[in-house]
C-alpha cells in the first residue's frame, strides 16, 4: 500500500468515526451561530468546507474558503469567530443575560477597531451573514 492509498484508508476511518458519533446520520448542514463557553468564544458558520483561519485582530477570526470561487458563487468568507467574547461584550456594554445580535457584535468589533482588514472583514463576513440568513429561513 503506498502512502496515498493509505491517507485515503485514514480520510475513510475518521468519516466513519465520525458519521458513528451521530448515530450514523449527521444530518445536512444548516448555518449557524453558537457560543462555544470552554473556549470563550462566538463562532459563526455559514457553510460547510474546507476553511483557512486568518486571525485580523485580537478578537475576529475570519474563514475563509479554500475553494472559493464568487464567479460561481462561492464566496470567500464563510464563517468568523470572536474570541474572548465575555470580555469583549462586558467591555462594550453588550448584555449578556439576553439574546445577542449578531450585528450588534459586529458593530462593536467595527466600533473598536481602526484596522483596515478588520473593516474589510466585517464588513464582508456581514453581507455573508445576512444572506445566508435569509435564504435559511
Amino acid at each position: 500500500m503506498d502512502q496515498t492509498q493509505a491517507q485515503t484508508m485514514t480520510v475513510d476511518i475518521l468519516g466513519d468515526l465520525v458519521r458513528n458519533a451521530f448515530g450514523g446520520n449527521p444530518g445536512e448542514f444548516r448555518p449557524c451561530a453558537f457560543f462555544d463557553e470552554p473556549l470563550d468564544c462566538i463562532r459563526v458558520i455559514v457553510r460547510d468546507c474546507s476553511v483557512t483561519e486568518w486571525r485580523v485582530s485580537r478578537e475576529l477570526t475570519v474563514l475563509e474558503d479554500n475553494y472559493a470561487d464568487p464567479a460561481t458563487g462561492r464566496e470567500l468568507y464563510v464563517g468568523f469567530t470572536i474570541k474572548g467574547a465575555r470580555h469583549f461584550c462586558q467591555q462594550h456594554g453588550v448584555d449578556l443575560s439576553v439574546p445577542v445580535r449578531l450585528s450588534e457584535l459586529l458593530d462593536k468589533i467595527l466600533a473598536a477597531s481602526s484596522e483596515d482588514a478588520v473593516r474589510l472583514a466585517v464588513l464582508s463576513l456581514s453581507h455573508i451573514w445576512h444572506g445566508r440568513v435569509r435564504h435559511a429561513d
